[in-house]
């Protein structure tokens, strides 16, 4: 009986030792690499179980680095310019992810045949699965943070002062009322001349704006055109004044749009007028030259209005064609300003302002990772 117990004994210790120097083949890969190249392989090992990593270099002469990580940083295995690796064993301490890292930094391709394999270190991880998976792991951390919170509302009185309009008036000014005389061409003196013509001054203040909004002419020749704007005198007489006390004169009405059209004179000797903009301009047309101008005419009778310049001075030039009779025109030029008048008043408010408390509060934070783990 004794003997067959010692003949079991010494079976199973030829069966373990045969078991344990049996090598499982891992993988089996063809490795390519080119410059600056790193190609990764990852398995799953058991605890006690022997690596054993083969390498044989198929083109070139060596890899730049060949190394085994247990993941995720701790290098169990290191070579540099490896010209191949014969069975090295790499024991496994712990049951985890192992990578097998290839690195080659030669500029011509690189080409070598890895073999690994696992020795069991016991029965029991015989059928161990060297495969992994993606697991996602979650780390939780707490960030301190204030933040104001609401609790009520304070009524609090103030006062404004708000400018506001007082008053708001349009005046009719009398800038040009004169009839200027105009000789003939062959008069001794020029059959030309010029007016000057100032707009009004406006002025701005932090309770006061004045604002020219137009200005308007009447250009006529003779006794005709005198008795063509009475007559306009005499049509605003009995208009209902929309706008009263806005204008006192025809051309004062036309221009802030009480009435649309004057009655003009259709007879009589004409004349050419042009607008220019200064006084340089005004010189070289009284000296025959080229000049500029913003708008010219040769009328009997005309009118219009304007609003541009509305500021500074300008000058109304005249000229008569008439070899042999000076003429005798009427001139009439008005301007519209508006003038508003502020006054600042002060009043009592009310607002509602929000009161706040600081309150010390926590944030969770949840971090998820992604890691690889064997599969069983």
């Amino acid at each position: 009986m004794n003997k067959y117990l010692l003949l079991l004994f010494i079976a199973l210790i030829k069966l373990n030792f045969c078991f344990a120097n049996d090598p499982i083949l891992v993988n089996e890969s063809t490795i390519i690499l080119d410059l600056d190249q790193t190609k990764e392989l990852y398995f799953s090992f058991a605890e006690g179980d022997q690596i054993v990593l083969e390498m044989e270099m198929v083109k070139g002469k060596h890899i730049k680095e060949v190394k085994v990580v247990e993941m995720p940083t701790n290098t169990i295995f290191t070579e540099f310019k490896s010209k191949g690796i014969n069975k090295k064993n790499i024991p496994v301490r712990n049951k985890g992810i192992y990578m097998f890292s290839f690195y080659s930094s030669s500029l011509t391709r690189r080409v070598c045949k890895v073999k690994i394999y696992r020795i069991p270190g016991n029965e029991s991880t015989k059928d161990f699965n060297t495969n992994w998976k993606w697991e996602i792991k979650r780390d939780t951390t707490y960030t301190a943070y204030q933040q104001d919170s609401l609790v009520g509302y304070q009524t609090i009185k103030y006062q404004e002062s708000v400018k506001e309009l007082k008053e708001e008036k349009i005046e009719e000014l009398v800038l040009i009322d004169r009839l200027e005389k105009v000789h003939s061409v062959l008069n001794a003196n020029k059959s030309r001349t010029y007016l000057k013509v100032d707009l009004p001054l406006i002025k701005k203040s932090q309770l006061k704006e004045e604002k020219l909004i137009t200005w308007s002419y009447w250009i006529g020749v003779g006794k005709e055109s005198q008795e063509a704007y009475k007559r306009n005198t005499e049509m605003i007489t009995g208009i209902a004044k929309g706008l009263a006390g806005s204008y006192t004169t025809p051309l004062g009405a036309y221009a802030v749009g009480a009435i649309a059209d004057l009655v003009v004179a259709n007879t009589g000797s004409d004349i050419e007028y042009f607008f220019v903009n200064d006084y340089q301009n005004a010189e070289q047309f009284m000296n025959y030259q080229q000049f500029s101008l913003f708008d010219k005419g040769k009328v009997i009778n005309s009118y219009g209005k304007k609003d541009r310049p509305n500021s500074g001075t300008f000058y109304l030039c005249l000229l008569n064609d008439s070899q042999i009779f000076s003429v005798e025109v009427d001139v009439k030029i008005v301007a519209i300003k508006e003038t508003k008048v502020y006054e600042n008043i002060t009043y009592d408010r009310e607002k509602e302002e929000p009161q706040y408390v600081t309150l010390d509060k926590t944030r969770m934070n949840i971090n998820e990772t992604k890691i690889r783990v064997p599969v069983e």
